[in-house]
């Protein structure tokens, strides 16, 4: 497998929905081209570093059975701030040729991002995240739902999960949810059994996220950026983020979970 960029996401999930997006910096990832998908469910884990996510593996039930029956990478963060990251994410184009680098920006921006490209092209979407930047897609797409970041790392993250699975009983075909509750913790200064605990807590939004997706559904998990803040930030390079790649391919749930497919690169 070639090194894999979070670029590499757009031109991935377009591809696997038939849409068109020109001029990327990234390209689709070869590995799910075959895996014939009908939908997908992209979700951004703030700070879900690929050296964290080892770190915290054996503790994680429903992202590690995701990851051990599906793609797992540590991809290249194409940088260390939150908005700039996700906008390379949605965008599949590298910050300095998108620049966004706050929701300001991206407001006044006009680059198209990945859930109105599938919205003008007739697909319904989703996107639930922070209220500011869920803003941004207002009268553009499908699906909004905003969750002020005001609320507590995991109240935020528990109303993600929750507008998440109203959204897909809506039966979008693209949804791109948003998990804070990590990065949350780090800028608290808290510890690592804390991080631990809020990292325990997406685990288990995961779980519910991916037990209510539909048959054929490609789910993605990605981390925006290593730790950035705090005790446990980041110094030095590589920096990489988990991405995780995992077909749904039977109506079961976690304990009749299929295994079809297992690569991990570094």
């Amino acid at each position: 497998m070639k090194n894999v960029s979070q670029v590499d996401i757009a031109p991935t999930i377009a591809r696997a929905l038939g849409i068109k997006m020109p001029g990327l910096d990234g390209e689709p990832i070869e590995e799910v081209e075959s895996w014939d998908c009908q939908n997908v469910v992209l979700v951004i884990i703030d700070s879900f570093g690929y050296d964290l996510y080892r770190m915290l593996e054996p503790d994680l039930r429903f992202i590690s059975e995701l990851a051990s029956h599906g793609i797992l990478i540590g991809a290249e963060a194409v940088s260390n701030h939150t908005s700039p990251a996700i906008a390379s994410i949605l965008s599949g184009l590298l910050p300095e040729h998108h620049n966004i680098y706050d929701t300001k920006s991206a407001k006044i921006s006009k680059i198209m991002s990945l859930p109105e490209i599938a919205s003008s092209s007739g697909l319904r979407s989703a996107v639930i995240m922070e209220k500011n930047g869920a803003e941004v897609y207002e009268g553009l797409i499908d699906i909004i739902g905003g969750v002020p970041d005001s609320l507590s790392p995991s109240d935020f993250d528990r109303e993600i999960c929750r507008l998440s699975l109203d959204a897909l009983a809506i039966e979008p075909r693209l949804m791109v949810s948003y998990f804070i509750g990590i990065d949350k913790t780090t800028h608290l200064g808290l510890g690592l059994d804390e991080i631990k605990d809020a990292a325990i807590s997406i685990d288990h939004h995961v779980g519910e996220i991916t037990g209510a997706v539909a048959t054929g559904t490609m789910m993605i998990l990605c981390g925006d950026h290593p730790i950035h803040a705090g005790r446990f930030k980041r110094r030095h390079g590589p920096y990489r983020v988990a991405l995780i790649l995992w077909k749904k391919q039977t109506s079961t749930r976690w304990s009749k979970s299929p295994v079809f497919c297992s690569h991990e690169t570094e």
